[in-house]
């Protein structure tokens, strides 16, 4: 009998690859549809001669219908090969056919829908990965066909309404219910429910929230009181049918995503009437756990619980009280948990191994560690990603200002909800740390081939949970996030949760969510100094979790020394001109900016006037490659600026050159980046030239002396103008309009200082009066700040010397010009300069300021013979030129 199966098995493939060739080669209309207009013999050597006469149509629906059930064939499948050109066909001609169609597959389903398994789609539509798991060849095709025609808009409202209202008809056979046809309508319900029309949204029906006013939302509220006839879901024993009706009812609230998984979308606005049954249905599962003793531990039916609840937030939220919250936010904790113990344990596992097997042996360990992770129950895993989906629903409302300011959610602002709703946050941040833990591990023990990818595996069996892990953990909070680190740093294995997560945002492995995840992570205002300083940087944090003190109340000495970690040391500060002519895809070249990209984001969570961030920036000045900003431009297109379209005036702008200037304009508004790396995976070129302007811009504005040192050393004039006509156009306007307006805002406190802002001139004019002297100074602003130096003019002098004017006149143009953060401060310092020398500190002979230009530092190095006194910095810069240690003015030995 098994071989008799296997043989007409290998004549149906036989059949359909033939069938697929004919249409590949001669079209759909001349295999599975015929028309023609005069007497036509058809196929004359075929056994069944085929005659028809004028204006004659035929189908042969059965053909296609076989097509669709045999799903896959060794020279093609039915998603990939047949349903486009059947679905190219029926959007032309051939409409009537697709009824044909569906109709002989649903009378298929519906004969064999006792095989069906219980299954449910998590999203709408149906994945090509779910419509696989489909075992049941009638109701997968059935499904594949009726969710491309209605995506594909070859089926409208009518159709979809006409197929809704026969599938409700065939669910009872009189009074009795036909199993058959319940088992295959969730599935079916689930496509079909976008499509419907449950009222008319465009007008004011004040009844709508009394009553139903439509066919399909009557025949939900049926379904809805149907399924209140049972008890709670894990109460006790489930009774008959009573999983089929809770998966019918939750198929009629289906779930949409955005296309970055970054929030879910509800696709239905039920009557009120309706949602107060939905809620009547949600309670009742609250209700009877309380009364059961011996509650129901089948997963079957805590995955069905774990989805009504998603239902439940979705659409009653606002009327959820205290006792519902609470059950709510106990089952999300218990699911979560559930996955967090199995990953973690799976992980602290085989890192116990590593330190006790030999090196022979190390290949089971990362065997055995995959196997665990992989093999974690499929029950287990949806319900989690249920629990994900309603975490996500409720993370959206929690930071919704509008909800937020409406009092509606004042439940969850208590301390007791507060802290259940951190507990999931951080439990969720733990699962993506020990995966990445668990991919490092792995590579460790792979290093040479790399080919091992936990992440990567798990992803492929498990797409949706890992993607609303990385979605979910965007979102969290600063402070979940480093109890998270500090929480899975306390387990002391090899490998800790920084260096796991630089290695997942490096690697070379396609895991884009976890990639995006990480940097997010490594880039919070709370955990950038661990991502980007060395454990050797005299003021850099260790992750001991008794040390609890904030990064920015550290306040080092100067003799503290910057030092990057390893992984960004060798992609900021030793780029070679070879980076130029690799592939601009390469991944070297996306790590260069990922580095670069970690690097900004720190320095821009440091506080502008502090001692940490003049020393980070001091360091990246004398450190870093410019390179990279060679590397930039590489992937900006200049073209425009250099060609004949620039005489042009009506000349259009190239939209990816527009793209990529809103990109950095967007990055100096923002002061953000995570907006170009959002969707910089999979790597394209379009992508990276987004993210190459935005890197540009974020260092125009916070490392605009380093940006412009590299630029006045370009020798290429037709460069030097296109990129400053990209500055010019797309960066300065923004940096000019920032700094003009902090210069406006500074309280510099001082009746002997003012300052006057000129908007329409750019300009800032600064006057410093004492006792009987005074001095004006104009500091204007070029149209391409900051790649061009500010000009500083002294327009009155009063009572100062034309010695000493010349001096404070270089030292205000050494202040604006070093200076990398705003020019208020630039100016602040110099006020403070001026306020030094009346107080009678003398300036230091080499750079003739009293406060040093990068470090702010007073003369306090005395040369032993002539007295006079330096700045440390100015001497140590003296000595390295000079090639000698004597003082600059005596010569003495220093």
């Amino acid at each position: 009998m098994k071989a008799l199966d296997l043989t007409q098995t290998s004549r149906s493939l036989v059949l359909v690859a033939l069938v697929d060739k004919l249409i590949s080669e001669i079209g759909v209309h001349k295999v599975i549809a015929v028309s023609v207009s005069h007497a036509t013999v058809l196929h004359e050597q075929a056994s069944d001669l085929l005659l028809f006469s004028e204006s004659t149509t035929s189908h042969r629906a059965w053909l296609a219908v076989e097509m669709l059930c045999t799903w896959k064939w060794p020279s093609g499948s039915a998603l990939g090969t047949f349903l486009p050109l059947l679905l190219e066909y029926v959007q032309k001609d051939g409409d009537s056919i697709s009824d044909f169609i569906v109709k002989i597959l649903l009378d298929g389903a519906l004969i064999y829908g006792a095989r069906v398994k219980l299954r449910f789609f998590i999203l709408s539509p149906p994945s090509k990965h779910e419509l696989d798991e489909i075992e049941e060849p009638f109701l997968r095709a059935l499904l594949a066909l009726v969710s491309t025609l209605l995506r594909d808009s070859i089926w409208g409202k009518e159709k979809a309404l006409a197929l809704f209202e026969l599938l409700a008809n065939n669910l009872y056979i009189g009074e009795a219910t036909n199993r058959n046809c319940l088992h295959i309508l969730p599935p079916l319900v689930h496509v079909l429910i976008p499509h419907l029309q449950f009222h008319d949204k465009g007008s004011i029906n004040p009844s709508r929230d009394l009553q139903s006013n439509s066919l399909p939302e009557s025949i939900v509220m049926d379904w809805l009181q149907k399924t209140l006839i049972f008890p709670s879901l894990i109460s006790g024993p489930p009774l008959e049918g009573m999983q089929e009706w809770f998966q019918l009812l939750i198929s009629c609230y289906p779930l949409s995503v955005t296309e970055d998984v970054g929030s879910s979308v509800l696709e239905r606005d039920p009557s009120m009437l309706e949602r107060e049954l939905l809620l009547s249905v949600f309670r009742r599962q609250r209700y009877d756990v309380h009364l059961s003793s011996a509650p129901n531990e089948s997963p079957e039916l805590h995955i069905l619980l774990s989805r009504l609840v998603v239902i439940a937030v979705g659409y009653c939220w606002d009327e959820f009280n205290e006792e519902d919250w609470e059950f709510v936010l106990s089952n999300l904790k218990c699911w979560i948990e559930a996955v967090v113990v199995v990953i973690e344990e799976a992980i602290e596992n085989a890192d116990l191994a590593l330190c006790n097997v030999s090196s022979v042996e190390l290949d089971f360990v990362a065997e055995a560690m995959e196997h665990n992770i992989l093999v974690i129950s499929p029950s287990c895993i949806d319900t989690a990603t249920n629990a994900l989906y309603a975490f996500n629903l409720i993370l959206a409302l929690v930071q919704s200002q509008e909800i937020v300011e409406s009092d509606k959610l004042t439940m969850l602002k208590t301390e007791r909800f507060g802290n259940i709703l951190n507990q999931i946050e951080e439990g969720i941040l733990r699962v993506l740390l020990s995966s990445c833990v668990s991919e490092a591990m792995t590579s460790s023990i792979h290093y040479e081939s790399h080919s091992l990818s936990i992440i990567g595996s798990a992803h492929d069996v498990h797409p949706w949970f890992w993607k609303m892990i990385g979605s979910v953990v965007v979102k969290s909070s600063p402070l979940a996030r480093e109890e998270a680190i500090r929480s899975v740093e306390r387990w002391g294995l090899s490998k800790g949760p920084i260096s796991s997560l630089i290695f997942v945002l490096f690697s070379s492995k396609q895991i884009y969510s976890f990639k995006h995840a990480a940097f997010v992570l490594l880039s919070s205002s709370r955990i950038s100094n661990w991502a980007v300083l060395s454990e050797n940087t005299s003021f850099s944090l260790s992750l001991n979790p008794a040390n609890d003190q904030g990064f920015h109340n550290i306040d080092p000495s100067s003799e503290d020394r910057i030092l990057l970690r390893g992984e960004l040391t060798c992609l900021v500060e030793k780029l070679t001109v070879e980076l130029l002519d690799i592939d601009f895809l390469a991944e070297q070249r996306v790590n260069v900016l990922l580095a670069w990209c970690l690097l900004l984001s720190h320095l821009l969570s440091l506080p502008s006037s502090s001692l940490e961030r003049e020393k980070l920036v001091q360091h990246i000045q004398e450190s870093a490659s410019s390179v990279i900003l060679d590397m930039l431009f590489q992937h900006i297109p200049l073209e425009f600026f250099t060609g004949s379209s620039l005489k042009k005036r009506d000349a259009e702008l190239p939209s990816q050159l527009s793209a990529i200037g809103g990109a950095a304009s967007r990055a100096i508004r923002t002061g953000s980046l995570l907006f170009a790396l959002e969707s910089l995976w999979p790597i394209q070129p379009e992508k990276m030239g987004l993210l190459a302007g935005a890197v540009f811009g974020m260092m125009l504005r916070l490392l605009p002396a380093y940006v412009r040192g590299w630029y006045s050393d370009i020798r290429d004039r037709s460069a030097l103008s296109a990129i400053e006509m990209f500055t010019k156009m797309w960066c300065s306007p923004h940096l000019i309009a920032d700094e003009l307006s902090q210069i406006k805002k500074a309280e510099f406190a001082d009746e002997s200082f003012s300052v006057a802002v000129s908007i329409s001139a750019n300009e800032v004019v600064a006057t410093y009066t004492k006792d009987e002297t005074g001095m004006d100074l104009v500091i204007r602003l070029p149209p391409s700040y900051p790649l061009r130096c500010v000009d500083v003019e002294c327009t009155r002098s009063l009572g100062i010397s034309e010695v000493k004017q010349r001096k404070w006149l270089l030292s205000m143009m050494a202040f604006v010009r070093n200076q990398n953060g705003a020019l208020a401060e630039a100016i602040q310092i110099w006020k403070h300069n001026f306020d030094k020398a009346f107080e009678g500190i003398e300036e230091c002979p080499i750079c003739y300021s009293v406060i040093h230009t990068a470090d702010h530092g007073l003369p306090r190095l005395a040369c032993k013979t002539c007295k006079h006194k330096f700045h440390s910095a100015c001497l140590y810069k003296w000595f390295s030129t000079a090639h000698k240690s004597t003082c600059p003015l005596c010569q003495s030995p220093f």
